[in-house]
């Protein structure tokens, strides 16, 4: 139950169960908690029934909790994108590569951290587009096929780590010919693959150069992110990035800090926006019925108690 249709309603279990409460501690003549057995005195009886005495006078506020809730509207909310749709296809290409996970220039965070962070919220603007994941470092391993599932796709992103790709290295070719791989039939308008590293591509079965010529046959473009300060700690070669974007109408963009990269995907988002042929459809699938059917069933079976076995009617 993540959605309520009039929430406010359950604001009336707050009276039910403060009355409840007092009178069963206080022990109130006016509202007794103990059942009266027929022939049966209450010096007689046994524990079971001792215990039915205490507790089976809560059945009622149970019920009447039961039909507040029902009352409030619980339920889960779906949200379904058109058929028809002109909205961009994206492919996230994140390095987790040791240099990424081991640097100190975004600290407290390492590359990575940061990087995965500014990507989820990247991923939260992109409302009506489906995203997809390639992690890369020594070789490329899709984490996530493109999805309009959000927030799925940000619990994969967050658990990407240096440790999700047993090979070493950066293997940029690898990882835009698997997002290439995976964009290939797709019948959005716009393809677009957003590819964020922080080194030179040294590794690998296939070259930058010619996985981007596939990418671009297949009319995909490259938004590549270089990221992180240069140093001596790690090789570098921002060159290739800018080649490769250029080569397929995307953008290079540099990101030395926190706010430029978050400035970066603020461009990215900006540029490739289009709009839905439709809005997207939302589907509200009510459990009101499940919880009055679960009231009804322990309403009747408080009368069936009360009328059959314990005489009790109050």
């Amino acid at each position: 139950m993540n959605e309520w249709e009039a929430p406010f309603y359950l604001l009336f279990l707050v009276p039910i169960w403060v009355l409840t409460l007092y009178s069963y501690w206080k022990k109130d003549p006016a509202l007794s908690m103990k059942l009266r057995l027929p022939g049966a005195k209450s010096s007689g009886q046994t524990n079971i029934l001792e215990w039915c005495s205490r507790y089976f006078p809560l059945l009622r506020p149970i019920v009447l909790s039961l039909f507040v809730i029902a009352l409030a509207g619980p339920g889960k909310k779906y949200r379904f994108l058109p058929d028809e749709t002109q909205g961009v296809d994206i492919m996230l290409a994140l390095d987790v590569s040791g240099s990424m996970s081991k640097s100190r220039d975004f600290l407290p965070e390492t590359r990575l951290g940061i990087s995965k962070k500014l990507l989820k919220e990247f991923i939260r603007k992109r409302e009506t587009d489906r995203i997809g994941l390639v992690v890369f470092a020594g070789g490329a391993y899709l984490q996530s096929p493109l999805t309009s599932d959000r927030a799925t796709l940000e619990e994969i992103l967050g658990m990407a780590e240096e440790e999700t790709v047993p090979e070493q290295g950066t293997a940029i070719g690898d990882a835009v010919i698997l997002s290439s791989y995976r964009l290939r039939r797709s019948p959005a308008r716009s393809k677009v693959i957003v590819l964020i590293t922080d080194g030179v591509s040294n590794t690998g079965r296939i070259d930058p150069v010619t996985a981007t010529e596939i990418a671009k046959g297949v009319g995909i473009k490259i938004y590549s992110i270089g990221i992180g300060k240069e140093d001596q700690s790690y090789e570098v070669n921002f060159d290739i990035l800018d080649e490769l974007s250029k080569k397929t109408g995307g953008v290079f963009y540099r990101a030395e800090d926190v706010s430029q990269l978050r400035e970066v995907l603020s461009a990215i988002d900006s540029l490739e926006k289009d709009l839905l042929a439709l809005p997207p459809e939302e589907v509200r699938e009510t459990q009101a019925l499940i919880i009055l059917a679960y009231a009804l069933a322990l309403l009747g079976l408080d009368l069936f108690f009360r009328t059959w076995l314990f005489r009790y009617y109050v």
